[in-house]
Formats: C-alpha cells, structure tokens, sequence
C-alpha cells in the first residue's frame, strides 16, 4: 500500500531562460501566504546574495536568503539550506519537509544546473522523522517552472508576466508543464544527482524548513527487475503496454485529476529519445491523446522497460505543437543558420543536411526539461539541433549554475 503526499502549489513559469530559481520562489512563497511576488526582483535577491561562489544566476545560499527575506512573518518556519553527502539523506529530508511542515521544497537537479520545486512524493508509508530510514520511496510529485514563458522567446507574445491567479502557466502545450511525476529511479540517475564540483561539490541539495539534516542511510528502495536484458532497444510498440502499466503501478490512474484527463484517451505511437550525456541511455516518450489534443506524456526507459516519469497537459496540447522528423527537416531547408562565436553562418541545403534517426536530449540552458527533445541534424558536418516545438539551435549551452 503506497502512502501519498501531495501539497497544493500553484505552477508558475519561469520569465526567462534564467529564472529558474526566481520561479521556484515565487511558487513556493505563493503557497505560505507570500502573496503572488513578481520574478524580477526574486531573482535580483537571489542573484546579489549568491555570494559564495562566483557563477551562480541563482546560488543555493542566494535563493535561501531570498527565501526568509520574503517569507511572511505568520510563517512559523525558517528555510535552510541542506546540503549532506548522498541522494537518499537529501531525498528523505524533502519527504519529511512535505509530510510535517506542509512546505514544498526547493531542490537542485541535473548536477548544478536548475531548480525545481518537489510538492510531494509517494512512499510505502509516511516518514516518522527526518532520520527514519524505515520506509521506501517510490517517487516525486514536481513543479519544474521550465520552459520560460512564450514571452521571454517573443516579446510580443501576452503575458505573462506579469503573473496572476489564471495565467495560463502549466496548461500544457508550449506553455509549460505542471502535474508532474518522477520515478524514485528517474530522480536518482536524473535529476538528484549532486553537484559536480566548486563549493558545494558533491552535495546534493535543497532548500527546505530548519530542522537538522537528516542521517545517511541506506535507501530503502530499488529498481524494479526487468524481465528484458537492455541489450537491444525494446520495440516502439513495446512502450505503451510499458506506459500503462508504470501509471497503474504508482496509482496515477487512481487520483481524480490523472483519471479525469486520460478517460477516453488512448496509447499513440512513442517517441524514441537518446540521452546525450549518459551512455547507453535511451526512453521512450508515449502521448496519451483524446479527441482534440494530448493530455500526458509517459516516459519509460527504452532498454529495460521500467516507468520514468510522466506529465499531465490540463490544456491539452494540439497535434501542430510539436514537430514531427519531417516537419522539422522541412522547417531547416533553406535557413541560414547562424553558428554564433563569430563563426559565420551556413545554409541548410537539402544535399548537405544529414538528420539523426531519433530524437535527442540532455539538460542544457536550451532544454530542461525532458519532454522538449531535439531533432539533431549535420548540416555541413556540423550539429544543429531542433527543439521539438520548433526553435533552432547550433550548440547547447551545459556550463549551467542554478538557471
């Protein structure tokens, strides 16, 4: 029997391509009676007092600062920075923020690269404490405030910002994600994987309430055993059986919002992704559809079938918004694509351009998030990449502190 906690936080986006850290804030302040705060001066807070160490948009002793400054004084709480040695300490601190405190915390993920905010997780019973090692964790409930708003991309694009009740923010589409669930086994090699180096290297870290950090300890939970091998890609028919049944397995078809938004919606054909950054790694991405439009996506790992992770589109997404192979090579003949660093530029040809058999990802400035893959092209030798929903790109950008 899982046991399940969820906490209510209104998902807002982030207003540009940096703001993560302002997002997270503006979200989890929003949630302990903070009022809606504007993304601007969030981020000016956490980027002047990100003063440890040099680099950081959004450092951890930033965002912490920015945290308290704003936190109203009904709130019983002081945020903290916890920042022990392994995955599984980190990981149950959160649980026990979310299970006592009824605080979302904020926590950084892909290295040192973003912060998102956790809202909840599903375990095999709740935690008795920020040290109990008692119990399994199954998985995260998150609020990853990427992509930025289409207004930080298009000026003239609506808002926001600025931000309201209504805003539009995590209804699916191009207009992010929210509702979004992690396989305990996706936050381990994805997403809690501790920073690489600097300071805080070798930390794994989150914003979360005052109470001492928890006590390592052996984790619990483990990777289900697949009956398949990994050492062939499963099959892209293979995905949807896969896809259904991690949903059945974490309960997701239980909750009322999850069933409410798949009811009538059916299994389309999955998307092959390969990581970029890790060998060997591939997922596949299965669309729930309905009538009109998609409503989820289901990520399980192409190699040995185990669930990922998958998101909710309460807007739905039409089937225009994201880019099929060929569209997307259509898109590029012809465009001249500028190489940026003073390289020059080049035009896409139809006989120069060769284009990769399947998607591709990795956390990069350019994608955080892994529902917005790119199409990878060599044009003239050199890698292009096309982000799912249609912007273009010549290099990714993966030196990132707290984007």
């Amino acid at each position: 029997m899982s046991s399940h906690r969820d906490l209510h936080v209104h998902y807002h986006q982030q207003d540009t391509d940096y703001y993560c850290g302002a997002a997270c804030a503006q979200m989890v302040l929003q949630t302990i009676g903070a009022g809606l705060l504007d993304q601007d001066p969030l981020y000016s807070e956490n980027h002047t007092h990100s003063t440890t160490e040099p680099g950081w948009y959004s450092g951890p002793d930033g965002l912490t600062w920015t945290m308290n400054h704003n936190r109203p004084w009904s709130f019983p709480g002081h945020f903290k920075l916890h920042a022990p040695d392994n995955e599984d300490a980190i990981s149950r601190k959160i649980c026990w923020t979310i299970h006592r405190h009824k605080v979302a915390p904020i926590a950084m993920v892909y290295g040192s690269a973003h912060w998102i905010v956790v809202r909840g997780y599903s375990a095999s019973a709740h935690p008795k404490g920020p040290h109990d090692a008692s119990y399994s964790i199954h998985g995260f409930e998150v609020n990853n405030p990427w992509p930025p708003t289409p207004s930080a991309y298009n000026p003239a694009l609506a808002p926001p910002p600025p931000h309201h009740g209504r805003d539009g923010c995590g209804t699916g589409g191009a207009r992010g994600v929210a509702n979004e669930h992690l396989s305990y086994a996706v936050w381990q090699s994805t997403y809690m994987t501790g920073v690489p180096g600097g300071y805080w290297g070798g930390k794994f870290l989150a914003v979360c309430d005052p109470e001492p950090a928890g006590v390592a300890g052996e984790s619990a939970s483990a990777r289900p055993k697949s009956r398949y091998d990994g050492k062939e890609l499963l099959a892209r028919r293979q995905a949807a059986p896969l896809a259904q049944a991690g949903l059945k397995a974490y309960g997701l078809l239980e909750r009322p919002d999850w069933a409410q938004a798949l009811k009538g919606a059916k299994a389309g054909e999955a998307l092959l992704v390969q990581r970029l950054d890790q060998s060997e790694t591939y997922f596949y991405l299965v669309p729930y559809a309905g009538r009109r439009s998609t409503v989820a996506y289901v990520s399980v790992d192409a190699r040995f079938g185990h669930y990922q992770q998958s998101v909710l589109l309460p807007g739905g997404q039409a089937a225009g918004e994201r880019l099929g192979a060929q569209e997307a090579l259509r898109g590029l003949i012809g465009r001249r694509i500028d190489l940026g660093d003073g390289l020059g530029r080049v035009l896409v040809r139809k006989e120069s351009v060769v284009q990769y058999p399947h998607l591709v990802w990795r956390p990069c400035r350019e994608s955080l998030s892994p529902y917005f893959p790119f199409h990878l092209f060599l044009v003239d030798g050199r890698p292009i990449y096309r982000r799912i929903d249609g912007p273009v790109f010549a290099s990714l950008t993966l030196d990132l502190r707290g984007l």
